[in-house]
């Protein structure tokens, strides 16, 4: 994937069209979405859309890097609720112990969340 294709990839993320979305979402996947990590964290971290950002959220789940977790757990205190929901979905999907426990703890903690 070029820069270019990745920025396409990025505008189609912001589409109402379901299909366009799903396109740019499995575009960024695997190898592609591990090359730019990077990148798909710095847009969340200025991403001001809730819906969008819900969107970075899972992607950054997606790649499952233990060096994301940080971020992930910050998200869970995030005011919209679908944030909330991707941060814990992928928390509790990851295969490292770390993100699984701070997934619990964030249940237990938050009995009153209606995602669960």
């Amino acid at each position: 994937m070029t820069p270019e294709q990745f920025d396409e990839s990025i505008t189609m993320l912001r589409s109402t069209d379901p299909m366009t979305y799903e396109d740019g979402y499995h575009s960024l996947q695997g190898d592609n979405l591990i090359r730019y990590a990077p990148q798909i964290v710095g847009l969340l971290q200025s991403e001001v859309d809730p819906e969008m950002r819900a969107k970075l959220v899972e992607l950054i789940g997606d790649a499952d890097l233990p060096e994301h977790i940080p971020l992930l757990v910050q998200e869970l205190s995030h005011p919209n609720r679908e944030v909330r929901f991707w941060a814990y979905n992928q928390l509790s999907l990851s295969r490292h112990e770390s993100a699984n426990r701070e997934a619990q703890e964030y249940r237990r903690s938050h009995p009153d969340e209606d995602f669960y």
